[in-house]
């Protein structure tokens, strides 16, 4: 009788477990890579949003004769007041903070002085109409408040050109004052316009030594410092600090966001929702703070300078260079290389 070879229907648990071993050695491969493409996507079209913020300040510039404020201004009896200031005292981080970031904020200041911002239109409301946006535009009122009821479906709008792909927490956002309470929805800002270096942007958001601020009308003779050496707008992520690209909502705070990447949480007053500086750290410092420039990219911040050009800066430029290029008439030389 004829014997038939019996057939093996089935693996073994050894050759299923070699398979599924170079199955995880290929995802392990696989998923880093695609990150990788993916991050270099959202950059480029980060790169692309500046560069439109940048076609957009010259056009603006061409059209009006002096570049755009950070926010407009009318003072109508209402005297900006000083805003809270931080005790002296440093804060005392938890144990093990530097490992897991924010996981205990210090408590919250008491409620800042209202400070009337109005009508606090902010440089992105100003340059929709050289962004695509000339319809969105037309439906503003100039001398009606960013955050007055008429106001809201204008400042809800959602607009890919301030969104940077790789940011958190973009999108519809509500803006709370310092006491908690809310002050309106707004639609969220990846970028911010550069003030200059160190200051206190709420105290004094006209006197910075940047392209930008409050009322502000600063023309090409007005940078002495060169255009092509001068920041105009950067990224500072929602990541960080979510802000409106509408302008400036009065009382409204300017707050780290839970789960951002630094150490500490810190509140800031409302004309910090436009603009940011550079101050005495580099860029990404885990200290960072909500008027500082910050971005969800590894290692580097773009930005948009005077001239139009975009350049992304590394997280490890020299603090002199970066306060450099912060100012509009400085003195100070800098060159391509240094940054």
């Amino acid at each position: 009788m004829a014997q038939h070879r019996r057939v093996r229907s089935a693996w073994t648990l050894i050759e299923l477990l070699v398979v599924i071993a170079i199955i995880g050695i290929l995802i392990g491969l696989l998923v880093p890579a695609v990150q990788k493409v993916r991050e270099a996507a959202n950059r480029s079209a980060c790169q692309n949003n500046l560069k439109q913020m940048g076609l957009a300040l010259h056009s603006y510039y061409d059209t009006e004769k002096h570049f755009p404020p950070s926010f407009i201004y009318n003072n109508q009896g209402n005297k900006p007041v000083a805003a809270w200031q931080p005790p002296a005292a440093p804060v005392t981080l938890p144990r093990g903070v530097f490992a897991a970031w924010v996981i205990d904020r210090p408590p919250p200041p008491p409620p800042f002085p209202i400070i009337f911002e109005q009508p606090g239109w902010g440089w992105g409301a100003l340059l929709l109409p050289y962004l695509d946006q000339k319809s969105l535009f037309a439906q503003i009122d100039f001398q009606v408040p960013v955050e007055s009821a008429g106001a809201l479906t204008t400042r809800t709008t959602a607009l890919s050109v301030f969104t940077c792909p790789s940011d958190r927490n973009t999108g519809v956002a509500t803006m709370w004052n310092s006491s908690g309470a809310p002050i309106g929805d707004v639609a969220t800002n990846s970028y911010a316009a550069c003030y200059g270096v160190l200051g206190r942007i709420d105290q004094w958001p006209d006197k910075g030594t940047g392209l930008f601020g409050r009322n502000t009308r600063f023309r090409i003779k007005d940078v002495e410092d060169g255009l092509s050496s001068t920041l105009a707008l950067g990224e500072r992520a929602c990541w960080l600090v979510q802000t409106p690209w509408a302008g400036v909502l009065t009382n409204a705070a300017v707050t780290t966001m839970p789960g951002a990447p630094v150490y500490a949480s810190i509140t800031e007053g409302a004309p910090a929702q436009v603009m940011a500086r550079i101050s005495a750290r580099q860029l990404l410092d885990p200290n960072s703070e909500p008027y500082d420039f910050f971005s969800a990219h590894p290692n580097t911040v773009g930005f948009v300078f005077a001239d139009g050009s975009v350049h992304t800066l590394r997280s490890d430029v020299a603090i002199w260079v970066l306060q450099a290029l912060a100012t509009r008439s400085g003195g100070e030389i800098v060159s391509g290389n240094d940054y």
